[in-house]
């Protein structure tokens, strides 16, 4: 553990050495995000390709462990170490040519499933799952597991993608969720893979946000998003991989709930509307949050906040038992059902004081 903690300080060092030197070479080659739409919410020109820091930082934290105790085989690093870094680098040089090309949405596509298909076959992989309470028996998936596999990593990275939108959003959230897998991993003793990349991730998170938190110095453009999705989604793989039970399923899913349902919801919307399921559009939760009068930083720190709550009930449902987290999730339920009843009772009330003011203003005014 404390290889892997200096590992995490090491590579938050690194990030917050490089982030400056990754600015400063985007302006001089006009690797700018010039604000040209509504979706933007900047309003001057920005440095785009900042994710490169937090990939280059999280190579060499890799790198540094890996020559440290490459000739200790109880923490030397496995197979599963060489696919998710054959992975990552397919996924680093399709970030860094679409934000510098503007790749179209079938050729980013293909870089994601090349690099998700050699995941796979390195042994990274969903194959089963075990339902407590009903079937003890581990349900294995069979050929599924492909699928399953593929469907998995390509949706958790472009998840990420899209949250982008907000100085801070998709580091921050992402940093969270590492933090809370990495917390996880540690105390269900997941394999070291998980643990070690992982623990990288969240220094170079941590490393990039002071730049990246509003008001930003730089974006982390495509080259950064698409490659902390795809670490999150391989790392929730490679961590759960030893026990396929729902509840591991379930974790994951809610310390990344925010970015998985935001994409979901616009799956649905562009369906709904017959619009391509990649077109982008203004309509995430964090363009909504700013059309209900939320400054940047507060719509932030609110999925902030929903991220972390989520990530203490993913953390909550691996170290109690099933029946604590059940009472847990009721008393949540209850809680939120007692605020929106006395919101509505507080916005009732609201809504006769002003028809009550509404009243006595004509009604003075006729009196003059």
């Amino acid at each position: 553990m404390t290889i892997i903690y200096s590992i995490i300080g090491i590579v938050f060092v690194v990030c917050l050495i490089l982030t400056p030197i990754v600015i400063k070479f985007s302006r001089k080659f006009n690797l700018v995000d010039v604000p040209k739409d509504e979706r933007r919410v900047h309003n001057k020109p920005m440095p785009r390709v900042g994710g490169i820091a937090m990939v280059v930082s999280m190579f060499i934290g890799l790198g540094i462990y890996y020559f440290i105790t490459r000739n200790i085989p109880s923490i030397a690093l496995n197979e599963n170490f060489i696919g998710f870094l054959l992975g990552g680098i397919i996924i680093f040089t399709m970030g860094l040519l679409d934000d510098i090309f503007n790749l179209k949405a079938r050729y980013k596509f293909l870089f994601q499933l090349v690099a998700a298909i050699i995941v796979y076959f390195f042994g990274i992989k969903i194959s089963g799952i075990k339902i407590p309470f009903i079937y003890t028996d581990i349900i294995n998936f069979g050929w599924l597991d492909f699928p399953v596999t593929i469907l998995w990593i390509i949706g958790i990275t472009n998840a990420i993608n899209l949250i982008d939108g907000l100085d801070g959003l998709a580091a921050g959230i992402s940093a969270i969720s590492a933090t809370a897998l990495l917390i996880i991993f540690i105390t269900t003793s997941a394999s070291l893979e998980a643990i070690v990349i992982t623990a990288v991730l969240v220094g170079a998170t941590l490393g990039f946000l002071p730049y990246n938190f509003n008001p930003a110095k730089t974006f982390m453009g495509d080259v950064g998003s698409n490659f902390l999705g795809f670490t999150l989604a391989t790392v929730s793989i490679m961590g759960f991989a030893k026990g396929y039970t729902l509840l591991a399923i379930i974790a994951p899913i809610l310390a990344l709930g925010v970015p998985i349902f935001d994409t979901l919801f616009a799956m649905i919307r562009r369906f709904l509307k017959g619009q391509p399921m990649l077109q982008p559009d203004g309509a995430h939760i964090h363009h909504r949050l700013l059309k209900m009068g939320l400054s940047q930083k507060q719509a932030v720190i609110l999925l902030y906040i929903l991220t972390s709550v989520l990530c203490i009930f993913a953390v909550t449902i691996i170290s109690a038992d099933i029946w604590k987290f059940i009472l847990l999730i009721f008393a949540i339920i209850c809680f939120v059902i007692i605020a929106l009843l006395n919101f509505q009772k507080n916005k009732h009330r609201n809504n006769e004081d002003v028809t009550v003011s509404d009243n006595f203003s004509v009604e003075h005014k006729n009196k003059k």
